[in-house]
């Protein structure tokens, strides 16, 4: 197999998981995408009304996801369909939670016997790793996955924060996979609450930028936040 060669168009395309707490936004980052540049979204929450006005608009598009094989087939749509790739500039996954919960529900009905649980989890851990780097790597499309956070303690009973998948290893893997992680919060300056990402680890709460070209709190727009990684003007 011939090796393939690096194209430009590979390392211009923006790539990141938004991880925070329900209700502080993460569905709401698609307004900063601009609206000539169409964004599929596979929804599994079914949570779309803040963005309602976007979808009668037309510049959201997409899949309601109820179960895990949609979410296999929207993959494979959007990888292999040439008109897809035509149309969408960027997939919005919304959310990886969500969709975990699916997969798991999808290897439960395939294993429902508890013998079977190193199947169960060894088959789940096995298929959402496939299906986030393949979503990750779907080239030419800009990629951005949303989750909820969960909390847990240590060894010495200090609490942080995690994504909040089924899984242990899933769970723990998932931020290694992506150069661009955006923790989402609010924060008050002045007796005024903003929303914000940190772009590196805050307050035990996972988040990086591996461009190296971000502050630590930037503003949750997307469109921005790439222009800065590219360095555009």
């Amino acid at each position: 197999m011939p090796l393939k060669i690096i194209q430009p168009d590979s390392v211009e395309r923006f790539t990141a998981l938004v991880i925070g707490a329900a209700g502080i936004g993460k569905t709401s980052l698609l307004r900063t995408i601009p609206a000539d540049e169409k964004v599929c979204v596979l929804s599994a929450e079914g949570g779309l009304l803040c963005v309602r006005d976007l979808v009668q608009a037309g510049h959201i598009e997409g899949f309601e996801i109820g179960t895990f094989t949609e979410f296999k087939e929207a993959f494979d749509f959007l990888a292999h369909d040439n008109q897809a790739r035509e149309r969408y500039r960027w997939i919005f996954i919304d959310s990886l939670t969500e969709i975990a919960g699916r997969c798991v529900e999808a290897y439960q009905a395939k294993y429902p016997d508890k013998k079977d649980s190193f199947n169960l989890w060894g088959g789940y851990r096995d298929s959402m790793t496939v299906l986030i780097k393949g979503f990750r790597d779907l080239a030419p499309y800009n990629v951005v996955f949303t989750c909820l956070e969960e909390k847990d303690k240590d060894d010495i009973n200090r609490i942080y924060y995690m994504p909040a998948l089924a899984g242990k290893e899933v769970k723990e893997r998932l931020t290694s996979y992506f150069d661009e992680v955006f923790y989402m919060t609010t924060l008050e300056s002045g007796g005024t609450v903003e929303r914000v990402f940190f772009t590196q680890p805050y307050e035990r709460r996972p988040a990086k930028d591996r461009s190296g070209r971000l502050d630590l709190v930037e503003k949750p727009d997307l469109q921005v936040i790439k222009q800065k990684i590219f360095n555009w003007r």
